[in-house]
């Protein structure tokens, strides 16, 4: 079936008979506006409490809404953000009432998307799912979720929809985001960990662009300069860069590098103490790989001057307390968990959890002592009872089984492989709930390949995506503030909405039990409302022993890995046949004459969030289109000038976008944003490089070059 995109809806036709039904209805409503034309002037106001979920903030929100419309949107000053609210949440009202969503439930006929009820394009895919199961097994379903169901329970009610239908196989945007350094730092310490803003002296700013991607705690973050010191470590000087107290402007796909020659002079300027040999396995393993990092060498690799790193070392030495906060550039390379674990040890050999309870000093979660049972890292939990357990492994964990182990799901980024070669398996039908795929995973070529191929694509969104436009089924979502309330802690506002529901949408839960009862799943989704599913007591469930983190005999107590100690050499990576040490390898594709530039793709502009507020007028006006970040001597020898249209070139795609000509970005790099259909990096990407632990895409250390662009 040809997948064009399109945008042309044949709205649905009214027959006699449903005019003679709606007849009551329209006498009704007859009679309420004339009611209405006898109060005029008089309008129903409340104001509702909740939270902002655009992005991981979770910001606290009042909105005023009128006559069931919401027209104005404030900071909550009792939320822990104490009244911030930036223009994206500002920008909520335009994405409720927006012209742009979708009004129906959307099947594609021919070369057009058709209106129908929601009973009939439930019972459509159903049928197609059963299509599906019969010719090629339950496995052969996906889901995949995007950037909105970011630590949103209701993943783990998707989970529970495939496994009841008999598929493992789903994925979310960790397939891509943030999983990497839950692997790293789980693998050194035995956890994922925070910096703890409030407390900290010196703060390194890794990868990362709090006052973009975190804008409530910017002040703490930029802070830092002024009470301790603050290290920003990035290719780009971003406005925290040039408050810093030391910019590194590293060379991308080189921070493994970085890492390890801070650890050569950090081990040189403060000999390990006996207490910290005792708590650490591999301390002269990692010693004496990171003497290969002399700061000469150091310097030739990532661009960073011996004196700077002398200086850096210094302030990592001598003042305690530290916290370094880790970002996507980290992440999104083929030596991304790596790296992080060479961070972790770093933190490590600083100090960083030199308290006597080193509990209090980790965050959110804490370390998962071998005191506790089941370590919650490893723990999923699902109303009781819980579906059959299945046979099948999911996506991506024979390949990548350790993402499997730290993330208890498919790896996303591997389905285009299932879809085109069946490998490890086929997958014939995919579900993206709330996720742009087509625009914000890597190989965009491919996938649209996928797209073709598959029986069954179907989308769940509020809006009319890049991926919606290539689905048979399109199912409008309401957007949050037409949902309940998931991170309200009281039982009666957990069950509210900001806003009512607009239109023909329904809530994602709802849509998702309609489904699973068209599909004849309806005995493990009995409730009639999200509240009542949150509260039904629970068992713990997906739980492969074989996976589960075992102690050693002689282990302590101090970190949640198997020696009971922080790993710099990791047994669960020498367990799979992986290199045990942190160790860094130069990025697989190196500039030459041909592509002579590295390009970082996916760093968050200020206005926009991956493939979010395209539909927002307000946020649009802030930036109009993607742009490209160049540096002037990169601009100079390419023949590109400020504000021109130009061609970025790799050796597996071509796009066009608007150059920025700008000193702040490194002279060797150009940079460029995701999420933008039009202008879609993921295309310049090659699918074949991937961290060879979490399965990531080399997003920030790819090759290019620059071609003007003649008009």
């Amino acid at each position: 079936m040809s997948r064009e995109p399109l945008r042309h809806v044949v709205r649905k036709k009214w027959t006699r008979r449903d005019l003679m039904k709606a007849a009551p209805l329209g006498a009704a409503g007859l009679g309420v506006a004339g009611l209405a034309l006898l109060g005029r002037g008089t309008h129903h106001t409340e104001r509702t409490v909740g939270t902002c979920r655009f992005c991981l903030m979770r910001c606290g929100i009042e909105c005023v809404v009128e006559d069931g419309r919401l027209v104005k949107v404030e900071g909550a000053l009792s939320s822990r953000t104490r009244g911030f609210v930036c223009e994206h949440g500002f920008a909520l009202r335009e994405l409720v009432h927006s012209d742009e969503r979708v009004q129906h439930p959307l099947i594609r006929k021919g070369d057009a998307f058709h209106e129908v009820s929601w009973e009939e394009a439930f019972a459509f895919i159903a049928t197609k799912l059963d299509a599906v199961k019969r010719t090629h097994g339950a496995r052969a379903l996906a889901v995949q979720t995007g950037w909105p169901f970011v630590r949103h329970p209701f993943v783990n009610f998707l989970h529970r929809f495939a496994r009841a239908f008999g598929s493992p196989n789903v994925a979310t945007v960790s397939s891509l985001c943030e999983a990497s350094l839950r692997m790293g730092q789980a693998l050194t310490v035995g956890t994922k960990y925070s910096p703890e803003l409030r407390r900290v002296k010196n703060l390194v700013v890794w990868g990362a662009n709090p006052p973009v991607t975190a804008p409530p705690f910017a002040h703490l973050v930029a802070g830092k300069a002024e009470t301790g010191n603050l290290i920003v470590i990035d290719p780009v000087r971003t406005t925290l860069a040039k408050e810093a107290t030391v910019h590194l402007r590293i060379r991308p796909g080189t921070d493994g590098a970085l890492a390890l020659g801070l650890i050569h002079l950090v081990l040189q300027k403060k000999p390990p103490s006996d207490a910290l040999k005792e708590k650490t396995h591999g301390l002269d393993a990692l010693t004496t790989l990171a003497a290969e990092y002399p700061p000469e060498r150091v310097e030739a690799i990532t661009s960073v001057p011996q004196a700077q790193l002398e200086r850096v070392a210094g302030i990592l030495v001598d003042g305690n307390p530290l916290g370094v906060w880790q970002g996507l550039g980290v992440e999104h390379h083929v030596n991304g968990v790596q790296t992080v674990r060479a961070i972790s040890s770093l933190e490590v050999l600083c100090g960083r959890f030199d308290a006597a309870d080193p509990r209090a000093l980790v965050t959110p979660n804490g370390p998962h002592f071998h005191d506790e049972p089941l370590p919650a890292l490893y723990r999923m939990r699902t109303p009781s009872p819980a579906p059959p357990g299945l046979s099948e492994v999911n996506v991506g964990h024979e390949k990548f089984p350790l993402f499997d182990r730290y993330n208890r799901e498919a790896q996303g980024e591997l389905f285009a492989d299932a879809i085109l070669r069946d490998t490890p398996y086929p997958v014939r039908a995919l579900i993206l709930w709330g996720s742009n795929a087509l625009v914000t995973a890597s190989g965009t070529q491919e996938l649209e390949a996928a797209a073709e191929k598959l029986e069954l694509l179907v989308t769940v969104d509020p809006f009319f995506s890049a991926s919606a436009q290539k689905s048979d089924v399109i199912l409008p979502a309401c957007t949050f503030a037409e949902s309940p309330d998931v991170d309200a802690d009281d039982t009666e506002v957990a069950a509210k909405s900001l806003v009512p529901v607009q239109g023909s949408s329904k809530p994602d839960f709802d849509i998702l039990t309609g489904l699973a009862r068209a599909c004849g799943l309806g005995e493990w989704f009995p409730w009639k409302t999200f509240a009542e599913a949150m509260h039904v007591p629970r068992v713990d469930w997906m739980q492969d022993e074989a996976l589960q983190p075992k102690p050693r005999a002689d282990a302590r107590s101090d970190f949640g890995t198997p020696t009971g100690k922080a790993e710099f050499v990791s047994t669960v990576l020498e367990d799979h046949g992986l290199e045990g040490l942190p160790v860094w390898a130069p990025p697989p594709l190196m500039p030459s004459p041909e592509f002579p530039l590295r390009l970082v793709t996916g760093p968050r502009p200020r206005a926009r969030i991956n493939s979010q507020f395209a539909q927002s007028p307000s946020v649009r006006a802030r930036l109009r289109e993607p742009e490209l970040l160049v540096h002037p001597d990169a601009a100079r020898q390419a023949g590109v000038i400020h504000g021109a249209m130009v061609d970025v070139v790799s050796p597996t795609g071509r796009i066009t976008l608007r150059a920025v000509v700008t000193e702040d970005v490194h002279p060797e790099v150009v940079v460029m944003p995701a999420g933008w259909a039009q202008a879609n990096p993921n295309r310049l990407v090659p699918t074949e490089q991937r961290d060879p632990i979490s399965g990531f895409p080399a997003f920030r250390s790819a090759i290019c070059r620059l071609e003007p662009r003649r008009s």
